[in-house]
């Protein structure tokens, strides 16, 4: 073997050694992250399986404790009335799930069973540890023991345990559950563990309490000591949850475990997942690696053979190739140093129709119709030097005359001293043809089209001036790129999906596309593309063809506008808004909100194209729509209908009439602002006004396109005949309900600069009928309409602010009632209640004005009481609190009136510094005839007992509910059957 084969196949088994040693390194790599990766992930699973067992088990703890907070709740009830515990419904009170497994037991202060089935050890509990801890230590509240079977039939179960006390707080005896293990079993029977996975509940002894999936052996049995050698360095070490990986339990079966301790019991909970379960898919990679490195070894090794095989091969053609020269295709000659012709290869004889005898000793010019002899001669000589190759283009001439064109390689070559001319002829006849082909292809390829030709791979090779033109970027700046430069990126890949199917299937496609230039504008295309292909079929190119077509596309976005657009305004037409229109239906009907059509009919426009002319006239409509367009929430919602008629449309304006109504309204108004403001027509200075009727549709509405239209040019007439600059709605139900809510807002405004606002007092009295206080109720004495109810001007003044300056004055006026109460002994204990809204309660100098108010009216704080509703502790509840407890180191006390109507949440219920609830008069109203009012008024009755607050009714108007609220240990009442609302000196009068 050669010596240079011998370093070529070094380097081939070097090559494929390290191609190989790369290939295992990356498998390598790769499963090892695809192992801590699934490990990662197994740990994350665990950990929320046992935070979901911990949430299952705690909820468990937490109803067993509801049950037995109710039925304590109950037996206190039971003694505090003087009852006998025998008479108990224990059945009855115990509504929860966990009453149907748990046998719940009640004991007394001997620990002797008094009600419940005897599911436990029969006899008295009065040694049992938890009965002790409840006897002894008052404050205990709910105890669960460890996993114990001291019950008659020998279950395991844990005992929750309640302490009830006498009603002076003597212990009573104690309330039990006890909660079978079956039933925690129970709730993690349902986990997906996998086929070797666990979930096991133990507790801190480590006894087991249940365990998924079951397991036949003693490990398996309820109450069994057990745990890993993990678990068991875990729980020494107080850890309250954790991971560990364990190989050594009962099944033994290694697994990835999670670890929590149950706050709510003493328990834990273990999750765990199996080693051969998780690290299935993994071990399946693992096979599939090595099959593939193996596979790879295979190919590469095949591959080195194979290519050792072609050096080979291509080392002896080599060599043959040496010996096939003198028969090459080419017209291959050899001239002595005389110019005569020596020898020459079987192809040159052919190529001039010779024989090798008619031919022998011939000089050049036997052939060679462009050059004479003594050129050829002259290549002998001094200008040529030897081993130098000349090639050039000459022709021949055949035997038969004609000529043809060919190309001439010529070397010098010495041989023993004498020069001889070694020739090659090839005939180039279809090589020109070629060449002139493609000069008239470039012609044709540099036309006025854009041309692009990329190679099989989408690589540009050419592009002609007309591309350069169009797209902005040289010749030199895409070769060699992909045409996804050019994209602008408006198509998705779906689009050049079907593109390319289609230039797949039929080797074709033309179409419109969005493209980009170099400098980033965006313009539109209309491109072909095609496939060259070579023998066999295969694509070997493609060319595409292109041309911008921006002009057509502005020409036709021209005659859109003309179609669709007013051309004095460019507002939408009649006949686009009217479309729109019919989208803007369906979608109110589907979202069942309500919109609102503003139909503006400019006033006396006619007079001005009289007197100023039409084109004053054009100027003053353009200004009216850009007015109108900064009026709307959008360009789109303005449309000009024809001649000085234009229309907006607002759409989703809520799921409310009135509200809805007030938008339109509100809008209608600023564009009447808007077209009332002068207008410069030219040099001259000219004011207008407009009429505009508002019609709603959707929610509630027929569907007709044409309806909302009619309806709100007809509210536009009754505009126009009310007089100009105005507005009206189609509905005058609608009109008549805004009218009066904005007299409403504009009279109180007035009210409050001229005084005539008053106080009435509804007073409120104990059992006995004796006058404890008095409600301060706000009155508008109207000049004209006489009083009006807060109900009508209290939502108003919520929504404009006055809510503010009027809550001020209402409690100034009303502190000043209860100084001059406070000078009478008489009247010196009696207390007003004043109403305090939310954003009165949200000021943050709201401390600050009631005790300046007190202070500068000399008002006892002890005697003023205000009143909260449960709407306005919603938000900011700290700040509340806070604001309440400063007030309430001053002495000013607190009622939540409504109660149970809005929102309640005892956890800041328990945290409000309150005096008083007071029970809303919905539930008061049928107390005597509705259980579920009844039972409402008890529990607000009762959680006032227990917060050691007073209770007050309101709305009480008949005998018959004051004795049912009595009956229920309600002694304070307020409502029509002691008073209705009344100034000061009526109330003075008749129950002082």
């Amino acid at each position: 073997m050669p010596q240079n084969l011998k370093s070529v196949a070094s380097m081939l088994l070097i090559a494929t050694v390290t191609l190989n040693l790369f290939m295992a390194t990356l498998l390598a790599v790769t499963l090892k992250a695809g192992y801590e990766r699934k490990i990662a992930e197994v740990r994350t699973t665990v950990t929320n399986l046992a935070l979901l067992m911990d949430q299952s088990v705690t909820g468990a703890a937490r109803e067993a404790g509801l049950v037995l907070k109710k039925v304590q709740s109950h037996l206190e009830m039971v003694l505090n009335n003087g009852g006998n515990l025998d008479e108990v419904p224990l059945t009855t009170l115990i509504t929860s799930g966990i009453g149907d497994i748990a046998g719940v037991q009640v004991t007394d202060a001997q620990g002797n069973v008094r009600l419940g089935a005897a599911t436990a050890q029969p006899g008295s509990y009065a040694d049992k540890d938890y009965f002790i801890s409840h006897r002894d230590n008052p404050q205990t509240e709910l105890l669960v023991s460890q996993l114990r079977n001291d019950t008659a039939d020998g279950e395991w179960v844990q005992v929750f345990s309640r302490r009830y006390n006498h009603p002076d707080g003597r212990f009573a005896g104690i309330t039990m559950a006890a909660v079978p293990a079956r039933h925690f079993a129970g709730l993690i029977s349902g986990l997906n563990l996998g086929p070797k996975g666990i979930a096991l509940i133990r507790d801190l002894d480590k006894r087991l309490v249940a365990r998924h999936p079951p397991l036949d052996a003693p490990p398996g049995h309820t109450g069994t000591v057990g745990g890993s050698i993990e678990l068991t360095e875990l729980l020494a070490s107080g850890e309250e949850s954790g991971l560990f990986y364990s190989d050594g339990t009962a099944d033994r079966i290694p697994r990835i475990d999670a670890f929590r301790r149950v706050s709510a019991m003493p328990v834990f909970v273990v999750a765990g997942l199996g080693e051969e379960d998780y690290l299935a898919t993994w071990r399946h990679d693992v096979n599939r690696a090595i099959l593939l490195g193996l596979l790879f070894l295979l190919v590469t090794a095949g591959g080195a053979v194979l290519l050792w095989r072609q050096i080979k091969a291509g080392d002896q053609a080599n060599r043959r190739s040496q010996m096939l020269l003198r028969h090459a295709s080419d017209g291959i000659h050899i001239l002595d140093e005389r110019g005569r012709l020596m020898d020459a290869s079987d192809a040159f004889y052919q190529m001039l129709g010779y024989t090798p005898d008619e031919l022998k000793d011939s000089s050049p010019d036997r052939w060679d119709a462009r050059h004479p002899a003594r050129e050829t001669m002259q290549l002998l000589g001094n200008r040529l030097q030897p081993e130098q190759i000349s090639t050039f283009e000459t022709q021949f001439q055949h035997k038969q005359g004609h000529r043809f064109p060919v190309e001439m390689s010529t070397v010098r070559v010495d041989i023993d001293g004498r020069p001889l001319l070694f020739s090659s002829a090839r005939d180039i006849t279809e090589r020109k043809k070629a060449d002139e082909d493609l000069r008239i292809a470039a012609r044709a390829f540099e036309s006025q089209v854009g041309m692009l030709i990329t190679d099989a791979d989408l690589r540009i090779l050419r592009c002609n001036q007309a591309f350069t033109r169009i797209s902005g970027y040289d010749a030199d700046e895409v070769i060699g790129q992909r045409p996804n430069l050019l994209q602008s990126g408006r198509h998705d890949r779906q689009f050049y999906a079907d593109m390319w199917q289609a230039i797949n299937r039929y080797g074709a496609w033309q179409g419109e596309i969005w493209n980009k230039r170099k400098n980033g504008e965006i313009y539109p295309q209309l491109l072909s593309i095609g496939t060259v292909s070579d023998e066999q079929g295969q694509t070997t190119h493609y060319v595409a063809s292109l041309s911008d077509i921006s002009a057509r596309k502005a020409s036709e976005e021209q005659m859109r506008t003309l179609a669709f657009y007013d051309s004095l305004t460019k507002l939408p037409n009649r006949r686009l808004f009217l479309d729109r229109l019919e989208e803007a239906l369906g979608a109110a009907k589907r979202r069942q909100t309500y919109s609102a059509l503003l139909v503006v009919d400019l006033d006396d426009f006619k007079v001005l194209n009289d007197t100023e002319g039409y084109t004053a006239g054009d100027r003053m409509l353009e200004q009216v729509a850009t007015r109108l367009v900064s009026c709307a929430p959008h360009k789109d919602a303005v449309a000009r209908l024809g001649g000085d008629e234009f229309v907006v449309l607002l759409e989703n304006l809520g799921k409310q009439e009135l509200e809805a109504a007030q938008q339109a309204e509100q809008l209608g108004n600023r564009i009447l602002q808007q077209l009332a403001r002068p207008y410069r027509l030219g040099d001259t200075e000219y004011r207008g006004s407009a009429s505009i009727g508002i019609a709603l549709f959707g929610a509630g509405y027929p569907a007709l396109s044409v309806e909302p239209l009619k309806r709100a040019e007809l509210a536009m007439s009754q505009a126009k005949s009310a007089g100009n600059n105005t507005l009206s709605f189609f509905d005058p139900r609608m009109q008549a309900e805004i009218r009066a809510r904005s007299e409403i807002d504009a009279g109180l405004r007035i009210a409050l600069e001229q005084q005539q606002l008053l106080l009435h007092y509804q007073p409120q009295v104990d059992d006995q009928g004796q006058l404890l206080g008095a409600e301060a109720l706000v009155r508008w004495a109207h000049p004209e309409q006489g009083l009006i109810s807060p109900a009508r001007f209290i939502p108003v003044a919520e929504d404009n602010g006055l809510i503010l300056p009027l809550g001020q004055w209402v409690l100034e006026s009303a502190c000043r009632q209860l100084a001059r109460w406070a000078e009478a002994p008489a009247t010196a204990q009696l207390t007003i209640s004043v109403n305090i809204s939310a954003r009165q309660l949200g000021q943050a100098n709201f401390v600050d004005q009631v005790l300046e108010i007190l202070q500068r009216t000399g008002a006892p704080a002890q005697q003023l009481k205000l009143e909260l509703t449960e709407s306005a502790l919603v938000h900011e509840i700290e700040n509340i609190i806070d604001k309440m407890n400063n007030l309430k180191a001053h002495g000013v006390g607190f009622s939540l009136d409504d109660f149970g109507t809005g929102y309640s949440s005892l956890a800041y219920l328990k945290r409000l510094p309150l005096d008083q609830l007071k029970i809303d008069q919905s539930f008061v109203r049928d107390i005597a005839f509705d259980s579920n009012s009844a039972d409402i008024a008890q529990t607000i009755i009762l959680l006032a007992e227990r917060m050691k607050i007073s209770v007050l009714a309101e709305g009480v108007e008949t005998e018959l509910q004051r004795s049912a609220l009595r009956e229920r240990g309600c002694y304070h009442y307020q409502g029509y059957l002691f008073g209705r609302p009344m100034p000061i000196e009526e109330l003075e009068r008749e129950l002082l």
